[in-house]
């Protein structure tokens, strides 16, 4: 019974199998008929992407070609501009950078630096080595006192194989307006390294450490063994020692230069401040005689002859060179500052040997008063001015008082021997 059942079941079974193998048929052939149709929708949209690219790369090489042969290339910049920043635009793969150069040119050309330097500064996104963009940059930084930039942009320029020496140059500059005198120092090694005998950027450097207040004399030795026979360098050095306080090499340098120009009178100057350091008195003298040949008679070389003397304890003959100097100028008040010393400093010796100034007299308290009154001549002259109320305060107290004329009312001078060549 149940084996019938099966029989008459088969044909139903048979039906649904058909039935699923053509829904499984349909839906292969229903999904493959579907990709078909998208691969030739995305073929389609493909070629059409690809159409728009080369349309859109010919309309680039339509405005590049007419902003550059229509208009830039005949000097018609505004016009130009348009057509530059549509290529550019559209240029999405960057074959013509030189469209930046270009159109930051126009704007350089029409006056309008900001401009040009955002088509620069957009350029080095898609350019960075461009060197002609960061030369013009450079050059727009520059004007506009923006240093930091431009001193950025100018090492920038090097490193991408610049002319060295014009931007080291301009480096050099920019950094001395930046205050960075070091950097500025170094820039400077580095072109004197390429031009060892240029005496121009050698003097700038020198001069550059001067002004910021460093010391020169080493530079000024290295220039002077270069330049061996340059007396710009041996007075450069004699001026350095001399301010220094350099005595020895203060008369080394002044002597060089005496045998190169025996009648240097800066020479002259500093060895006779330098032995006057040294109190050595009788060689200053000689050195002020040799300025007084050159010069003739001048008040000034006089009395500093005479304030030698007076070292030297030679008063009388210090006196003669001081009247000598008021006979070429009678207002020059240093003149009767160095006749009152010469006073003053021998009284000081007389008393000295009477054993100080408790054993002063009344003959000594009148040669005070003597060179009171020579310093108080001088106090009338601004060149002698403060010197002499310093010395006038100095032996004010040790000038006869009144009870001292009254006990010696008969004695106006001196009788000390001492004395004599005083009156």
């Amino acid at each position: 019974m149940s084996g019938n059942k099966s029989i008459k079941e088969l044909p139903y079974r048979l039906g649904l199998l058909g039935v699923s193998i053509l829904f499984i048929i349909s839906a292969y052939y229903g999904c493959g008929a579907s990709t078909q149709e998208v691969a030739k929708t995305e073929k389609k949209e493909t070629i059409s992407q690809a159409t728009k690219d080369s349309i859109r790369k010919r309309q680039v090489d339509i405005d590049f070609n007419t902003a550059y042969f229509e208009y830039y290339s005949h000097k018609r910049y505004k016009e130009a501009v348009p057509f530059y920043w549509k290529a550019i635009n559209n240029d999405k793969e960057v074959r013509y950078t030189g469209m930046f150069q270009q159109l930051g040119q126009c704007y350089i050309e029409m006056e309008e630096p900001d401009s040009a330097q955002l088509v620069y500064e957009a350029g080095f996104k898609l350019k960075t080595d461009d060197r002609y963009m960061h030369e013009k940059l450079q050059w727009i930084y520059e004007a506009k006192l923006e240093i930091d930039k431009a001193i950025e942009e100018a090492n920038i320029i090097i490193e991408l194989g610049g002319d060295e020496d014009v931007y080291l140059m301009k480096l050099k500059n920019l950094y001395v307006r930046n205050d960075q005198i070091d950097e500025a120092i170094e820039t400077y090694d580095k072109l004197i390294a390429k031009d060892p005998d240029n005496k121009e950027l050698q003097d700038q450097k020198t001069n550059l450490i001067k002004l910021s207040g460093g010391s020169v004399i080493d530079e000024y030795k290295k220039l002077h063994e270069q330049y061996p026979e340059d007396k710009k360098y041996i007075e450069a050095l004699l001026v350095e020692y001399s301010r220094d306080n350099d005595d020895a090499n203060t008369l080394m340098m002044a002597d060089k230069l005496l045998a190169l120009e025996p009648e240097n009178v800066l020479a002259l100057d500093k060895k006779a401040d330098s032995y006057a350091n040294l109190q050595k008195w009788r060689e200053r003298i000689d050195v002020m005689k040799r300025k007084l040949e050159i010069t003739g008679n001048n008040a000034a070389i006089l009395t500093d002859i005479a304030e030698s003397y007076n070292y030297l304890k030679n008063y009388r003959t210090a006196r003669t060179y001081a009247n000598r100097a008021l006979k070429v100028d009678s207002n020059y008040g240093m003149a009767y500052i160095r006749i009152g010393e010469a006073y003053e400093y021998c009284v000081e010796d007389v008393v000295s040997k009477k054993g100080g100034f408790l054993k002063m007299t009344f003959d000594d308290k009148l040669i005070y008063e003597v060179a009171y009154n020579q310093y108080r001549r001088a106090s009338k002259y601004p060149d002698s001015a403060e010197m002499a109320a310093i010395r006038m305060n100095a032996v004010r107290p040790l000038m006869p008082t009144k009870e001292d004329k009254f006990m010696n009312p008969d004695k106006k001078k001196a009788t000390n021997p001492a004395y004599r060549w005083i009156y």
